[in-house]
């Protein structure tokens, strides 16, 4: 139910240029972000919008500034992660990504 909330709120509100993975189970969904943009200088200014993911480094060998994220759709209810699905999407298009 949340993971399909969530790929509901990020096809309303995410940039086209953004994909993302559609899981059948699991807790995550894995975002990548267009080349070049960095998830983990995006991270802090998401905070500031109280929203929060993990950028996609840690899950690289020598990668550092990776156009990744993982979002966890099993932590909060489907009004939650709409209302930060959208704040991320509006962080998004004020980046003009």
């Amino acid at each position: 139910k949340q993971a399909h909330a969530m790929m509901d709120a990020m096809e309303r509100y995410f940039p086209p240029a953004v994909k993302y993975t559609r899981p059948h189970g699991g807790m995550f969904l894995w975002v990548t972000l267009p080349e070049g943009i960095s998830a983990m200088s995006l991270f802090p200014k998401a905070l500031e919008k109280k929203v929060a993911f993990v950028p996609g480094d840690p899950f690289y060998i020598g990668i550092k500034n990776s156009n990744t994220m993982r979002l966890n759709y099993t932590n909060a209810d489907c009004t939650t992660i709409e209302e930060g699905i959208h704040r991320l999407g509006d962080l998004l298009k004020e980046l003009q990504i």
